[in-house]
């Protein structure tokens, strides 16, 4: 998360665009690979990028797309949409976090594991990804907020470890 990235976040958080031309310029971005390489090429001159964005990204965004473009940050965009979705998840109190397991938890685990997400950071819901890892031989991985909650079998081994070459 780059300091740019959260700033432009921030400016399309407060622009009147709509959702679904949010979503539909992060699609065509996703989708269309050789768009930003074009974009990002300082070969290609600015009036070339401004046509092919006129013609290509949805009417609300295009303004937007160009600022983005004339500052040579295209290659931000993706990272740009990521830092607004979690504005707009914070905005709506909601936070999120990615659980790497080996194990799924069962369905009583994990809403509890959503409780303790709310009331550490003082939420209303939290949005939970799995990942599976086996490499943690048991247990679990939680980051949230910048966090990171380590109740794997491998991490206590690591403890364990430096608690004992310590001595």
């Amino acid at each position: 998360m780059t300091v740019t990235a959260v700033n432009y976040a921030k400016v399309l958080k407060e622009l009147s665009v709509s959702e679904k031309s949010i979503q539909d310029t992060r699609e065509i971005f996703r989708e269309v690979r050789e768009l930003t390489e074009s974009l990002e090429n300082p070969l290609v001159p600015f009036e070339s990028k401004s046509r092919i964005i006129d013609r290509v990204i949805p009417e609300d965004m295009k303004n937007f797309v160009k600022v983005v473009c004339k500052h040579h940050e295209t290659g931000l965009l993706k990272e740009i949409f990521e830092d607004y979705d979690e504005l707009c998840r914070k905005q709506a109190g909601i936070t999120k976090a990615v659980m790497w397991y080996v194990t799924l938890p069962k369905p009583e685990q994990l809403e509890g594991i959503k409780a303790f997400l709310c009331r550490e950071f003082q939420v209303q819901k939290a949005e939970i990804e799995m990942k599976e890892d086996k490499s943690l031989i048991g247990g679990f991985i939680l980051q949230a907020g910048g966090r990171e909650y380590d109740w794997s079998l491998r991490g206590r081994y690591r403890k364990l470890e430096q608690k004992l070459t310590r001595r």
